[in-house]
């Protein structure tokens, strides 16, 4: 069973979103820009958004945030931080682009380091305060079809990525999940929506009280997680994630299904098996 978690506002009866689109497989350059997220949106030009893998990069300045508590009661969780690494290193950083007011977003999780660093090893990456040193090379997948708006989210307070539109493709899907719902069963239901019962699985979130598959059950009421491999095979997912918790401790390891509630959302990609 899950974990559940009460945020402060209506929860919605549909539990998740789902817009298709066409995803293409890129190897691109990041340039550098005033932001981090300005050197993305520069690297995927012609995409409506996307998402990519970043691997052994130095960055000018990189900044980032942990699940923290939040002590006024307007969020059932919060972040702790920001740590600034200054002139850090991405070991392993996965996000998804898109749009927030308009401008260039992303939500990225990954794990970083630094020279003499003795702070946390992993957490959400701060898009606008963490700037590249040098051009960088990203991996990943080109959208069209649909994108990542960020959105006001009653229900947990939060603004976050929700998937829009932006035409007729097919052959992958986004998909953001709503809390209090297990993360593995969710995926293969809303993947059915889109028509996919067997594919790929990339993306990131949260979950409350995380249990990995021949491990402790986690303590900790919130997480951050990036998903490391994901399958969607005849209807049923499985995901290997990596977690750090509102301590800072880091988890690695395949979610026991049936066990692990989204806390705040979780964000995917789902790419369709030919």
């Amino acid at each position: 069973m899950i974990t559940p978690i009460t945020h402060p506002g209506p929860a919605p009866s549909k539990r998740w979103a789902v817009a298709t689109c066409a995803a293409m497989p890129i190897d691109i350059i990041l340039p550098v820009a005033e932001t981090l997220a300005q050197s993305v949106a520069l690297g995927l030009a012609g995409f409506d958004g996307g998402w990519l893998v970043i691997e052994n990069a130095d960055l000018a300045n990189l900044d980032f945030v942990i699940p923290g508590e939040d002590t006024t009661g307007t969020h059932a969780a919060w972040y702790a931080g920001p740590y600034r690494m200054g002139a850090g290193r991405i070991d392993h950083l996965g996000l998804h682009a898109g749009r927030k007011d308009g401008a260039a977003w992303l939500h990225g999780h990954g794990t970083f380091s630094a020279r003499d660093w003795l702070g946390p090893a992993m957490g959400h990456i701060l898009p606008l305060e963490s700037r590249l040193s040098k051009p960088i090379r990203a991996k990943g997948w080109g959208l069209k079809g649909a994108r990542l708006d960020v959105a006001h989210d009653p229900e947990t307070n939060f603004p976050l990525f929700q998937p829009v539109t932006t035409g007729t493709k097919t052959g992958a899907a986004l998909i953001t999940l709503r809390p209090n719902q297990d993360m593995t069963t969710a995926i293969a239901t809303a993947a059915s929506e889109a028509g996919i019962r067997n594919g790929r699985l990339y993306g990131l979130g949260s979950l409350t009280c995380p249990q990995l598959q021949g491990q402790p059950q986690i303590d900790s009421h919130a997480t951050e997680i990036l998903l490391t491999e994901g399958r969607l095979t005849k209807g049923t997912a499985e995901i290997e994630v990596e977690i750090v918790t509102l301590n800072g401790t880091l988890h690695k390891g395949w979610l026991e299904p049936g066990a692990n509630g989204v806390c705040v959302t979780a964000e995917l990609l789902v790419i369709a098996d030919l």
